[in-house]
């Protein structure tokens, strides 16, 4: 009786030695993975927001994430758009349908991070991009570009431009804007919608929870991902419909 709880013992041991050994192996070997496309060089954090010493990771390298994309019907923080499109160029004369996918992300101190392994997490803001055999895109690294639905910008210091003031822009007409009123120098600006007016103003931002924009030429770097809170859902006969 004690010879055979003596192998019992053993066993469990083993068993959880190889379990303890399964949870720490790194990088991430399941089934269902993804790779990531960094963006930037990126620290790696425990599940707690903490930087893990030595533990980097270098800007344009792929990092296996466990998880699939998952389609969904709301604009996350951070996702990806496929249309229908066989070409990736849109056609006047078919009809266009924009679907969205995210890939699940863990909400650590108000900063959203994807988990790499047991344990250790990079910023969702330092990714580029997400491979998924499942989902893949027409570019050559067959990687989908993140989306964002907000960010961060700061506007110049009209100086270094040779301008003597920066302005939040008003839309006028559907394809005009006109300065509204001044914006201060080094001003951080949330802005949650990417668009575009015909009279010099190609590329603006939507300033978010007002009617305004700013120019991108007047911010000091444009946001790490495209910006759109409001991606179109589809075009049915030259119709635009908005998630």
């Amino acid at each position: 009786m004690k010879k055979n709880r003596t192998i019992f013992t053993i066993l469990i041991v083993a068993f959880l030695g190889i379990v303890s050994l399964s949870m720490n192996s790194n990088p991430v070997k399941a089934a269902n993975t993804v790779k990531l496309y960094l963006n930037s060089n990126s620290y790696v954090y425990n599940h707690k927001g903490q930087r893990l010493r030595g533990k980097y990771i270098k800007k344009n390298k792929a990092v296996a994430a466990p998880g699939k994309l998952r389609k969904t019907n709301s604009v996350k923080r951070y996702y990806i758009m496929k249309d229908n499109s066989s070409t990736g160029v849109m056609n006047s004369n078919e009809n266009l349908f924009n679907y969205l996918y995210w890939l699940p992300y863990k909400k650590i101190k108000k900063q959203e991070y994807y988990r790499i392994g047991y344990n250790r997490y990079i910023k969702c803001i330092n990714v580029k991009s997400i491979y998924s055999k499942d989902l893949p895109s027409l570019y050559a690294h067959k990687a989908n570009e993140l989306i964002t639905n907000h960010a961060t910008v700061i506007t110049k210091d009209p100086k270094t431009i040779n301008q003597k003031h920066i302005y939040a822009l008003k839309e006028v007409s559907k394809n005009r804007a006109e300065n509204a009123y001044v914006l201060p120098k080094n001003k951080k600006l949330v802005v949650d919608d990417t668009t575009g007016f015909d009279n010099m103003y190609a590329e603006t931002y939507h300033i978010k929870n007002t009617k305004y924009y700013v120019y991108a030429g007047d911010i000091v770097k444009r946001p790490r991902h495209p910006v759109y809170s409001h991606p179109f859902k589809s075009i049915i006969n030259g119709i635009k419909t908005l998630y």
